[in-house]
């Protein structure tokens, strides 16, 4: 579960110095998008609340080619039950290259599997229990609309060994549990580049998403809020390349009839970016 996590992300090249206006976003604000890094970029993220262990990575293998490791799991389970590694990897493939006038399309698969049931969520209103393994693939399509507006657009389907969502209240339990279950999955994103330190972003969604509350289908999720790379001019490598997400979203499990919601974008996620 990575939502509200501050993030890392540290590519292997110098960042444009028109900032925000060319970065290579994969998952703004928890869209998917149809874009792959270049050969050779390297992304790593952590997050604080992971701390010591490290969070995840995303690698451009090929130009049209980009893996992400997910480095928490695969660590992480070295200190859980059974102690061994959870395997949890996402890979897409960029189908076309649209530039910056055209439509781009990318497949995106993702495999992640526990070997025993783990808990997820687990609030006061809200738990989520999985185990077993979880696939989803999807296409990805990304319309320039003008030179500094894009949507993005995504469909296809989640497949769960198994998975438990209930409201968490013992005296009135409402929830359900899948096994060996398919459910679809759909997201439509828009992102405004508006200056070179500015972006901002909506994505609506149904069923998993990669970043907030990620790999849980058959939820539904509003996220929106905005970028800022306040010194992406500065001489300062570190200073130019910092970027922050401020997220807010609500997301809704039906069969639980409950979810999250944090409405105001003010908790930063934080990262650096290195783009050819």
């Amino acid at each position: 579960m990575r939502h509200l996590a501050c993030a890392l992300i540290a590519i292997a090249t110098p960042a444009r110095a028109d900032g925000l206006l060319t970065d290579t976003m994969l998952h703004p604000m928890d869209g998917f998008t149809a874009y792959t890094l270049k050969q050779g970029e390297f992304v790593y993220n952590q997050s604080p609340l992971t701390l010591p262990l490290p969070s995840w990575a995303w690698v451009g293998v090929t130009d049209w080619l980009t893996a992400e490791i997910d480095l928490l799991p695969l660590l992480g389970g070295l200190f859980i039950e059974p102690h061994l590694p959870v395997p949890s990897v996402d890979v897409r493939f960029r189908l076309r290259d649209g530039g910056a006038r055209g439509i781009s399309l990318a497949a995106e698969t993702m495999v992640q599997h526990m070997w025993l049931p783990s808990t997820q969520e687990d609030s006061p209103i809200l738990r989520v229990v999985r185990d077993g393994t979880s696939w989803f693939g999807r296409l990805n399509a990304s319309f320039p609309i003008t030179e500094r507006v894009r949507v993005h657009a995504s469909a296809g389907a989640t497949f769960q060994h198994d998975i438990e969502v209930t409201n968490n209240d013992p005296m009135h339990p409402v929830g359900a549990r899948h096994i060996d279950a398919w459910s679809p999955d759909a997201s439509l994103s828009l992102d405004v580049r508006w200056k070179p330190w500015l972006s901002l972003h909506v994505t609506g969604s149904i069923g998993t998403t990669f970043v907030y509350s990620d790999n849980q289908p058959r939820k539904l999720e509003l996220a929106y809020g905005y970028r800022l790379a306040p010194w992406y001019a500065s001489r300062h490598s570190v200073l130019r390349t910092m970027r922050f997400e401020f997220p807010a979203f609500v997301m809704y499990h039906p069969e639980s009839h409950t979810g999250y919601r944090w409405y105001v974008p003010i908790i930063p996620y934080v990262y650096w970016q290195w783009g050819g």
